[in-house]
C-alpha cells in the first residue's frame, strides 16, 4: 500500500479534527513522494519495504514540517501508525516510539535509513492482502 495526498489529508483530518492551520503544505507532498518511491540506485539497497516507506513519511514531515509545533509532530507520529496498521503490520510501534523517532528525526540525529531499522525492529511482516480484512476484524 502507498500513502496518496488524499489519504495524508484524511489522516491530518481525522488524527487533528480541531482543523490545525497548515503552513506548508509542501511537506506533506514532500513526505507523500518520498513514500511512494520505488526508485533503488545502489545494487545492494534492498526495494523499499514498509518499514521504509514509514520511515520515509515520517522523517521528511519531521523535517519539512507542514503543522505548527507539536502538532506536526503528533500528525507524524500518528498518521505513520495509521499507515503502518492499514499497510498490515502484525505489530504496531508505541506512540511514545514513534514520537522519539520524529523528535531524534527532527533533530537530525537519525536519517532515513535508521527509522526504517528502527521500525523494521518493530514490526511484523505484513499480513497478506488477503487477511488484513480478518486481523482487522479480530
Amino acid at each position: 500500500m502507498k500513502i496518496t495526498m488524499e489519504w495524508a489529508w484524511t489522516a491530518l483530518a481525522h488524527h487533528l479534527p480541531s482543523d490545525p492551520a497548515v503552513w506548508d503544505p509542501s511537506g506533506v507532498a514532500a513526505a507523500v513522494a518520498r513514500h511512494q518511491n520505488d526508485l533503488v540506485l545502489v545494487p545492494e539497497q534492498p526495494a523499499p519495504d514498509t518499514a521504509w516507506r514509514a520511515a520515509a513519511f515520517l522523517h521528511t514531515l519531521a523535517v519539512c514540517p507542514a503543522l505548527e509545533s507539536p502538532m506536526n509532530e503528533f500528525y507524524a507520529a500518528a498518521a505513520t501508525r495509521s499507515y503502518l496498521r492499514v499497510a498490515g503490520a502484525r505489530q504496531l510501534p508505541s506512540p511514545e516510539v514513534l514520537g522519539d523517532l520524529v523528535e531524534a528525526a527532527k533533530l537530525g540525529r537519525v536519517d532515513i535509513g535508521a527509522v526504517a531499522d528502527e521500525l523494521r525492529a518493530r514490526i511484523q511482516e505484513p499480513l497478506p492482502a488477503s487477511l488484513r480484512g480478518r486481523a482487522e476484524d479480530a
